[in-house]
């Protein structure tokens, strides 16, 4: 740094936001604590903290869960940074700036160059006011179509507009708004508008001028359909009386997106080449302001769903445990790494009232806001009935009925309840459909835990039996979801249950966290290019030598 004053500068959510530097610490995230507050999916909590110390200014990520980027290259610890740099926190960009140096255009006092004649947008738009004439109404038209682009509207709200402009344009009989429809093998009405004597009638279009308009991107013109060689006759043209008709692409600058069409079957009604070609343009300018109010519109769906993420997150951070409990002469962890930004694993580990331990790892169907609802009932329910000292089938079997009573029956869930005695060892489980958890022996061993029923939330009836095993001292239990074993490669084969076997037993004389960063450091070598497909959860839970 030189001794400038810095500011971060960068656009979230389509809101411009700056930020000055000042000496000391700014936190960045989604938290209502921070000091700059990212309401975006994917940006955690306590995202990143920006450090100004005298001339010196550095950024660390605070072990976010998308990771914070200095110039594309992920930040590890506390990097220095300066002017001109990109930070990213989890898609949202921002670059470093010295305030007033960041371009623009420059202006200078010369005086030399005068305007000749003026001309304020208000006397544009009262052109027609002053002049009666068809030259001065089409340009007025024309000028009024501004507004379809200026004015931000849902493409819905568009077509009476749209249908007005053609009306004061041309004064036809019939006006129609055609638009290509992904999937649809024609091209369907959007909005229509009929006056006179033809109201009430149907709405039949000749084929051949719709084709050749939206093929060869061509506008055209006919007041003898009949006799026209190019419309072939126009049957359906010529069965309504069409004396008249005009037909232009609705061209976006980049794909024909749909046509517009108006017509007149009233005897000596004519529309000129100089009508023809004010259609055309006009048809033009309604083409962009559709396809800019469809950005508009997937631009909302987009924030609508990015604001229903960032709520499913808030809800699972909430209610996952954020630590596992402390039990005498036993180690516990718990790993989740989701796969979005909103998943559907879930794990839990607390105390019965006589003392006992109960966990869970689970996996409930789908994602987003869905998901955590899901996730949120399950642990809510399981939560109050390990507290009220529900035995592992009772509470699984209570799970199942209350799930297939309050969801639509296409979500359910796996699960794995475990039920340890610390004294002895023993722990008795119940297992819903989840993967079958492994028991790494202190010899070497990997033994298979016993299978068990359906996913809760499938049937109203089933039942679920207990079953038991028995942890010797350096015994080690692991609980996983099938984000593990079903992993894919660039190849499209699986990790494997027998994998992630070998390499647990490999490592069971290590502490439980080297062993989760070893099925995880694997995975991801095992994975390679290939996108992480679903969650990742561990729990393990091992018995001291």
């Amino acid at each position: 740094m030189t001794g400038e004053a810095l500011e971060l500068v960068g656009v979230v959510e389509g809101e411009e936001i700056r930020q000055g530097l000042a000496e000391g610490t700014l936190r960045v995230g989604r938290g209502a604590d921070v000091d700059l507050r990212l309401v975006a999916a994917g940006v955690s909590r306590s995202h990143a903290e920006i450090v100004v110390s005298g001339d010196r200014v550095t950024v660390a990520d605070l072990e976010s869960r998308n990771g914070t980027r200095l110039n594309g290259s992920r930040v590890t610890e506390a990097v220095p940074v300066s002017a001109g740099d990109t930070l990213e926190f989890a898609g949202c960009v921002f670059r470093i700036e010295v305030p007033g140096r960041s371009g623009g255009t420059r202006y200078n006092e010369s005086a030399t160059l005068m305007p000749k004649e003026e001309i304020s947008w208000e006397e544009v738009r009262e052109q027609r006011a002053a002049k009666r004439d068809r030259q001065s109404l089409l340009f007025q038209v024309l000028a009024e179509a501004g507004d379809l682009l200026t004015v931000q509207r849902s493409p819905e709200e568009l077509y009476e507009p749209i249908l007005d402009l053609v009306q004061t344009a041309l004064d036809p009989e019939r006006i129609i708004v055609l638009l290509v429809e992904e999937g649809a093998e024609e091209p369907q009405i959007a909005a229509s508008r009929t006056l006179g004597r033809r109201r009430g009638e149907g709405l039949a279009l000749s084929r051949t001028m719709v084709n050749r308009v939206l093929n060869q991107k061509t506008s055209l013109l006919t007041t003898d359909p009949l006799n026209d060689p190019d419309l072939d006759g126009a049957m359906s043209m010529i069965s309504q009386q069409i004396r008249t008709a005009v037909a232009a692409p609705l061209f976006d600058n980049e794909d024909v997106i749909g046509l517009l069409y108006a017509d007149d079957s009233r005897p000596g009604k004519r529309i000129s080449r100089d009508e023809l070609r004010a259609f055309t343009l006009l048809a033009n300018g309604i083409a962009v302001a559709i396809t800019h109010a469809r950005y508009h519109a997937l631009e909302e769906e987009k924030r609508r769903q990015d604001a229903e993420l960032a709520t499913a997150s808030d809800i699972l951070e909430n209610i996952l445990p954020t630590a596992m409990p402390d039990v005498p002469g036993y180690d516990l962890i718990a790993h989740l790494e989701p796969c979005f930004e909103v998943g559907g694993d879930l794990y839990e580990a607390r105390f019965l009232p006589d003392g006992r331990l109960a966990f869970c790892v689970g996996d409930v169907s789908g994602k987003g806001l869905g998901a955590a609802l899901l996730v949120t009932q399950i642990l809510s329910l399981s939560r109050f009935m390990v507290g009220e000292g529900w035995e592992a089938a009772p509470l699984v079997t209570r799970l199942n009925r209350e799930i297939f009573q309050t969801t639509d029956h296409l979500r359910f869930a796996t699960s794995y309840w475990g039920y340890l005695e610390p004294e002895t060892g023993h722990v008795t489980c119940v297992n819903a459909g989840h993967n079958q958890p492994f028991l790494v022996r202190a010899d070497g061993r990997c033994e298979i835990c016993p299978i068990g029923g359906l996913p809760v939330g499938i049937l109203e009836d089933s039942e679920y039996a207990p079953n038991g095993i028995d942890l010797d001292h350096g015994d080690t239990l692991v609980l996983f979801s099938d984000g593990i074993p079903e992993a894919v490669d660039e190849a499209d084969e699986e990790y494997g249950e027998d994998r992630l076997a070998a390499l647990l037993t490999s490592h069971r004389d290590r502490s439980l966290a080297e062993m989760v960063e070893a099925v995880r450091a694997d995975l991801e070598v095992f994975r390679g290019d290939a996108p992480v497909g679903d969650d990742v959860t561990l729990v393990l839970l091992k018995r001291l030598p």
